[in-house]
């Protein structure tokens, strides 16, 4: 699959990508100029909500897909799977972490069981851990919330 690289102003965008397995790249603070360097190392999209950094960006023969600040959350996604040219079946949803891309590994609850409360431990037998960032998934209520917004994008 292609790597993405999001700009600075997108990054609940990013995050969602991420949440969809799609490798993003993604630092709060990067200048233009390095975005446009590393999307150009990496043979990576890039997508911003900036107008001048999409111009420069194209310019130097990377492609860009353009968000406008007047577009929802799911609206921006919809457009980013789309131009990709990604849809539900070639998703790998949940297998990267939010926070920090890398790939997540299942994980026995007994190996975790000090780090999470224990109501969390009880109800759940599936554990996803990130071995960069060290943050904990798992299906919890919050999943719901989640798969109800995917549905939306995915629809």
């Amino acid at each position: 699959m292609t790597k993405i690289i999001v700009d600075g102003m997108l990054g609940n965008v990013a995050k969602w990508l991420r949440l969809l397995g799609i490798d993003t790249y993604y630092e709060r603070d990067l200048e233009d100029d390095k975005l446009i360097e590393l999307a150009s190392k990496y043979n990576a999209i890039l997508i911003t909500g900036d107008e001048e950094l999409s111009f420069k960006a194209f310019r130097k023969n990377i492609k860009v897909i353009l968000l406008k600040n007047k577009l929802t959350k799911k609206s921006m996604i919809k457009k980013v799977l789309s131009e990709l040219n990604i849809n539900k079946n070639n998703l790998e949803i949940g297998s990267r972490c939010i926070r920090c891309n890398n790939l997540l590994k299942p994980i026995d609850k007994n190996l975790i069981s000090n780090k999470l409360p224990k109501k969390i431990i009880e109800n759940n037998d599936e554990f996803w851990y990130c071995d960069k960032c060290d943050k904990i998934y798992w299906y919890g209520s919050h999943w719901r919330n989640i798969e109800k917004e995917l549905n939306e994008i995915l629809a």
